[in-house]
């Protein structure tokens, strides 16, 4: 890569040396333009953006030092060096404040020149690829789209873009469950970057006269051209396919936006599950320009749905949904598509069936999960039959049965297995598939009691259990009946027995301990 140079010099000579060192010796450095003074240097410095300014001291009209402060104010990336016939301690100490990165004196020899600029290009290269990464991070983040160094950060005339995704479409809840930092390669003719989450990779090369070949290429080749095989290198070793799409056209790198929304769109609309796909930005296959009847909208599905619910068959409920699954398979309807049918289906189950209590967003995260991490379609059957578990009651019961003495010992278990947990009604009523109405009316029918003072009287008859023998301390009974703060435990104890764990312990006929 070519770093931009401008040299502020008033003595031609000294110039003329510099000139001729830099075209011999130093062939990663362009000379960009030249001035007799500071305050040309100053302007050239606006308008060509260079990498490096070499500059005197002493010259007319803005000297060395002032021209070095503005541009440490103005143009804080430009990186600095001051050229000075004065070995002044107080010259090269005001030279560092102002951000210059070395201090050589005149005469200027070709080694050391050499040896300077050739210590500075790491530095540059790595605050250059981190500037072009940071550019197109920004773009992900859909932050800022346009910047003044944009074309010194991408030089080459054309580009070409390409995105493989591995697996399912990212998710809708990736703050929720999935943040990564974004690792990457950067070269000076390409970067590849994590997208969206780590299970997809951006890749951006600049036009090459080797890659030409590739503007011809069959958009539905089975294995794509070699050169768009390199985005393959995140993830090599989780398992299931691939999607990429790519642009087979170079394009200018400030209608890279444009670009990736593009490549975006094409992945949204074209990716089917468990099919690895290569395919050109900006087309789809004809399949999938067909609106395909799905089970989102087939009111014969509807009506069944409805009658399966209303005689719980959950069986029934569980083989429409296979059976809907395998159809779309065959089809291969988009995943996009295939989602929005899903999300349908357990919303008509919502619907069709008032006693089962509304999931909350855990579900939905479950159902994004589904899609997220299946590598073909026996995976997101698998993955949704379990989402349809936390939906339908666990059994296929009508409310006769669920309303038993059996049925309500089943409860009374459960419960009896979380008296350490923060237990609610609510979770409860997930687990065993009924409504929160209906869960109370159990409680009331079978044990008098609210589902609250029901869960307290355990607690506190197993508490009872704990201490009994003075061997378990007040503290320890508390928090193994799920309280974390004694004095309420010996508060809410003493209200149900009507004397307190210690009052408790004496009447077993033991010294209480000390700690209660």
């Amino acid at each position: 890569m070519k770093y931009q140079l401008v040299l502020a010099e008033d003595e031609p000579e000294a110039a003329e040396n510099i000139f001729d060192i830099l075209h011999l010796y130093c062939p990663q450095f362009e000379l960009a333009a030249s001035a007799e003074n500071g305050l040309d240097a100053l302007e050239l410095a606006h308008k060509h953006h260079p990498d490096l300014l070499l500059t005197d001291i002493k010259m007319p009209v803005m000297n060395g030092l002032d021209l070095i402060k503005r541009l440490h104010k103005e143009l804080p990336e430009i990186k600095t060096i001051i050229l000075s016939g004065y070995q002044d301690f107080e010259y090269a100490r005001t030279a560092l404040q102002y951000g210059a990165v070395d201090y050589l004196l005149k005469p200027i020899s070709p080694q050391t020149l050499k040896a300077t600029l050739n210590r500075l290009v790491p530095y540059m290269e790595n605050e250059n690829a981190q500037k072009r990464l940071g550019f197109i991070q920004e773009l992900l983040a859909g932050g800022t789209k346009h910047r003044e160094d944009l074309y010194s950060l991408f030089p080459a005339p054309g580009y070409y873009a390409g995105l493989c995704r591995k697996n399912g479409l990212a998710g809708r809840f990736l703050g929720v469950k999935r943040i990564f930092p974004p690792p990457s390669r950067v070269s000076e003719n390409s970067i590849d970057i994590y997208g969206k989450d780590d299970m997809e990779c951006l890749h951006i090369e600049q036009q090459d006269a080797s890659i030409k070949q590739y503007e011809n290429h069959r958009p539905n080749s089975p294995t794509g051209p070699a050169h768009w095989e390199k985005v393959q290198w995140l993830n090599q070793e989780v398992p299931g396919y691939r999607t990429i799409v790519f642009t087979n056209k170079p394009f200018p790198i400030k209608d890279l936006p444009g670009v990736m929304e593009e490549l975006y769109t094409t992945l949204t609309h074209s990716l089917v599950i468990g099919k690895s796909q290569v395919l050109v930005a900006g087309t789809k296959n004809q399949e999938y320009q067909t609106e395909n009847q799905s089970f989102a909208s087939d009111n014969t599905i509807a009506h069944y749905l409805n009658y399966y619910l209303k005689e719980k068959k959950n069986g029934k409920i569980k083989e429409t949904l296979q059976e809907q699954l395998r159809s779309l398979e065959k089809q291969e309807i988009p995943q996009y598509r295939v989602e929005n049918g899903v999300r349908s289906f357990m919303e008509q189950i919502l619907l069709f069936s008032p006693e089962i209590i509304r999931p909350d967003e855990r579900i939905e995260i479950l159902i994004d999960d589904a899609f997220y991490y299946a590598t073909d379609y026996k995976d997101l059957e698998k993955n949704l039959l379990y989402v349809l578990e936390k939906l339908l009651p666990p059994q296929e019961l009508n409310l006769n049965k669920i309303d038993t003495p059996e049925f309500f010992n089943l409860i009374e278990d459960y419960i009896k297995t979380k008296l350490t947990e923060a237990l609610s009604l609510q979770q409860t009523c997930v687990h065993f598939g009924i409504s929160q109405t209906y869960m109370s009316r159990l409680f009331r029918k079978y044990t008098g009691l609210s589902f609250v003072n029901y869960l307290t009287r355990c607690r506190i008859e197993q508490a009872k259990q704990y201490l009994q023998g003075g061997n378990t301390l007040i503290k320890d009974a508390a928090a193994l009946t799920g309280y974390s703060d004694q004095f309420y435990f010996s508060k809410v104890f003493k209200s149900l027995t009507g004397e307190s764990p210690s009052d408790f312990i004496r009447g077993e006929g033991t010294i209480p301990p000390s700690s209660g």
